[in-house]
């Protein structure tokens, strides 16, 4: 009779065998039921025209633009809301306090520790 390492090992071989080939056969099952129900015909959002070069510079032109518009927004927005913190004048509720400091201590890998002022 075998040594029990021995059989652990064989039941263990054949084990990841077994698991090896059911992924093999779930990998064959899945290309195969792509392969047969992929639509063979193209989408109209595939074909595009070719815009002419002064569309594109036209068209990159208004992009940049309105992605400066959208980051002024938001900058105002966020200056003007108080959200992030409470106002001077009012009291901070303990459960705020605990959340920022939970905030500043969370990563410690941003205080240094040999800095002393």
């Amino acid at each position: 009779m075998e040594s029990p390492l021995v059989t652990s090992l064989i039941v263990s071989g054949l084990g990841m065998l077994m698991l090896l080939v059911a992924m093999c056969v779930l990998y064959g099952l899945m290309y195969g039921m792509t392969a047969l129900l992929k639509d063979g015909r193209e989408r109209p959002t595939d074909r595009r025209p070719d815009p002419g070069p002064s569309r594109n510079k036209n068209e990159a032109q208004q992009r940049e633009r309105a992605a400066v518009i959208a980051v002024a927004l938001a900058r105002a927005e966020a200056e003007t809301s108080g959200i992030g913190e409470p106002r001077a004048d009012e009291q901070s509720s303990a459960w705020w306090t605990l959340h920022h400091q939970r905030q500043l201590t969370r990563d410690r890998r941003t205080v240094s520790s040999g800095d002393s002022d």
